[in-house]
Order: structure tokens, then C-alpha cells, then sequence
């Protein structure tokens, strides 16, 4: 059962954001449910300002976990002491190839290993380590043009203890999805696509051009 939710999340990422419901009214997909009053309420959920400010060592790590990857960008890093968890929320953009299913399965492994070696100084003190995976879409708000929003494809979550374990030895792709399937790494798509609504604390986007709007 987890091998068929795995292989149905893969599916969702080749296929795209827009697969998901209510994502093809915000994108204009479905422009006959759609009014102004909705599109106005979107926009507090709009990313575009990544203004908040976080301690310069997490900061340190983003940086770090982004320079070793082309395939993510840390939108949000910080210790959530009162649920003991590490939290991590990055967008995604699968590599080009990404019609090669073990092309995308290697990114998401890569993304998620380079994330919990670059945390494992920060995530001291915290018992798990959870990243999730976000998908940028353009939308167009009423006051400032086109904008982003975001769509949470994939949690994960794992022990701390489990991750520096699996790192101190050598693995493969085989070894990475051994964890999913004996379920020592939670991997798991929401249903229906959650919309992001955290805090973003870390400057940098890999953001698509936007289209400016047409008259």
C-alpha cells in the first residue's frame, strides 16, 4: 500500500500543480466558479514577500542544502521546540528529465538527504526532522499583479536519530525507498493539495516568470 501511494505521489508531480482540485479555479482553469471576492481572499496566502528574519546559522544551513541542489529552494527553516519536530519547507522543481521516473525519484531522494545532513547541527534538541515539499503557482491579485501561492505536494518526516543512521553508511536509491516502505520515513501526499500557509523566513526564490497580465 505505501509502494502504490509512493508511485501515485511520483505520478502527481510529472503531471503537475493544476491535477488538484480547486487549484484550476485559482489558476483560471475553471473560470465559470470563479469571482473577484475569491480571488480577493486568496491574497493572504500569497508568498511573494519573504521579509521575516531567522537565526544567522539557519540561515547558514538553507544556504548551504541550496548550493548543493538546483532542484529546491528553502522558503522556511526553523526548530518547532513545541511539537519537538525540525521543520523544513522548500519548493520543489523537478529536473527536466522528469518524465524519467528514476530521474525524479533520485532528486527527491537527493533534496531530502542534503536537507537532513545540512540540519543535523540545527535540529539538535528536536527528536524528528519533518520537510515538506511546496509547488509554486502564479495567480493574479486585484492590487499587485501576478503573485505566487503555494501547494504543499509531499510531507515527510523522520527521526533524527533514524536519519544519522541511515547517513553514516553508504546508500543507494534502494536503500531510500526501504525507509518509506518499512516506514521509517513518513512520505506521504496530502489529499487534495494543502495550501501553505506558514511563515516564510528564508530571502531567496526559484520562482517561474510570472506572465504579466493581458489587456
Amino acid at each position: 500500500m505505501k509502494v502504490l501511494r509512493l508511485f501515485s505521489f511520483i505520478l502527481l508531480l510529472v503531471a503537475g500543480c493544476s491535477v488538484f482540485p480547486g487549484l484550476r479555479v485559482i489558476t483560471g482553469e475553471d473560470a465559470a466558479n470563479t469571482t473577484t471576492l475569491q480571488a480577493a481572499e486568496m491574497t493572504d496566502l500569497v508568498m511573494a514577500d519573504k521579509t521575516g528574519t531567522t537565526d544567522p546559522s539557519l540561515m547558514a544551513a538553507a544556504n548551504r542544502i541550496e548550493a548543493a541542489s538546483q532542484n529546491i529552494d528553502i522558503i522556511e527553516i526553523r526548530k518547532d521546540e513545541a511539537n519537538d519536530v525540525f521543520v523544513v519547507n522548500m519548493l520543489f522543481a523537478p529536473p527536466s528529465q522528469a518524465g524519467d521516473l528514476l530521474s525524479l525519484y533520485t532528486a527527491i531522494q537527493r533534496a531530502l538527504e542534503l536537507t537532513w545532513q545540512g540540519t543535523l547541527t540545527e535540529s539538535e534538541g528536536t527528536s524528528a526532522i519533518r520537510i515538506n515539499f511546496i509547488a509554486q503557482q502564479s495567480i493574479a491579485t486585484l492590487d499587485s499583479g501576478p503573485s505566487f501561492i503555494g501547494f504543499v505536494q509531499l510531507n515527510s518526516e523522520i527521526e533524527r536519530s533514524d536519519a544519522i543512521n541511515y547517513l553514516s553508511a553508504p546508500h543507494d536509491l534502494n536503500d531510500f525507498l526501504g525507509l518509506i516502505v518499512d516506514g521509517t520515513l513518513l512520505y506521504e501526499s496530502p489529499e487534495g493539495g494543502a495550501v501553505y500557509n506558514g511563515e516564510p523566513n528564508h530571502p531567496l526564490f526559484m520562482l517561474q516568470p510570472a506572465n504579466p497580465p493581458q489587456n
